[in-house]
C-alpha cells in the first residue's frame, strides 16, 4: 500500500520576522497620521461655533446697533484639556435682564456685558473648546484675524467693553485637544473669517 507524500514546508523564522517588521513599519507611519487627522476633525467644532457666533453677533448688532461681550472667563469657563468634552452651562443660555448696549428709551449707553444666550448662540451638546466674545468701541484692531495673526495669542480675550455702543467684536475658541500643554484655537471678528491662531497646535 503506497502512502501519498505531502509537502510540509512552512515559513522560515526570517521570513516571519520580515513580515512583522513590515507591519510594524506601516503601523508606525499610519498611527500618527490617523491621530493627526482625528485631532484636525475635532477642530471643526471651533470653526463651526465661531462662524455661528459671528452670525449671531451680526444679527444682534443689526437689532441693537451694538456688539455684546461675555464674561472674561469665557464659556464653559475653563479651557478643556486632552480633548475632554465639557457641558455647556445653563447660565450661558440665560438672557441678561435690563437694557444692553444702549437704553432703548433714552439712547444712553448701557451695559455691554451679557451671555451667549443674549445673542442666541448655544452649541449642540458638550464642547471641547472654551469660547470668548469681546465687543469694543473701536473697529477690530490690526493685526487681527483679518491678517491671519491673532492678537496677544495665546492669551485669552478679556471681557471687552463694559458699556455700549460697541462697533466691533472679536470671538475666540481655545483648547488643548492633545493634552500637551500648548493652547490651540481660532479667532474671528466682525471684519474677518475664522482664523487658525496656532497652526498644527491642537
Amino acid at each position: 500500500m503506497r502512502h501519498k507524500e505531502y509537502d510540509q514546508r512552512g515559513f522560515t523564522l526570517v521570513e516571519l520576522m520580515i513580515v512583522v517588521a513590515i507591519i510594524g513599519l506601516l503601523a508606525a507611519i499610519a498611527i500618527p497620521n490617523f491621530l493627526s487627522y482625528q485631532l484636525k476633525a475635532k477642530t471643526s467644532e471651533a470653526r463651526t461655533s465661531l462662524a455661528a457666533i459671528k452670525t449671531a453677533s451680526l444679527s444682534f448688532q443689526a437689532e441693537r446697533s451694538c456688539f455684546l461681550s461675555v464674561q472674561s472667563s469665557g464659556w464653559p469657563g475653563t479651557v478643556p484639556s486632552n480633548g475632554a468634552q465639557l457641558p455647556w452651562p445653563a447660565s450661558a443660555t440665560v438672557p441678561t435682564p435690563g437694557a444692553l448696549c444702549v437704553n432703548p428709551l433714552t439712547g444712553a449707553p448701557a451695559s455691554a456685558i451679557g451671555t451667549f444666550g443674549d445673542i442666541g448662540f448655544m452649541p449642540s451638546g458638550h464642547v471641547r473648546y472654551n469660547y470668548y466674545l469681546a465687543g469694543s468701541q473701536a473697529q477690530t484692531p490690526a493685526p487681527g484675524p483679518m491678517t491671519n495673526s491673532c492678537p496677544n495669542w495665546p492669551a485669552s480675550l478679556g471681557a471687552g467693553s463694559a458699556t455700549g455702543p460697541t462697533i466691533g467684536f472679536m470671538a475666540q475658541a481655545q483648547s488643548d485637544l492633545d493634552g500637551d500643554g500648548a493652547t490651540g484655537g481660532f479667532m474671528v471678528s466682525n471684519l474677518s473669517h475664522v482664523v487658525d491662531c496656532a497652526t498644527n497646535i491642537f
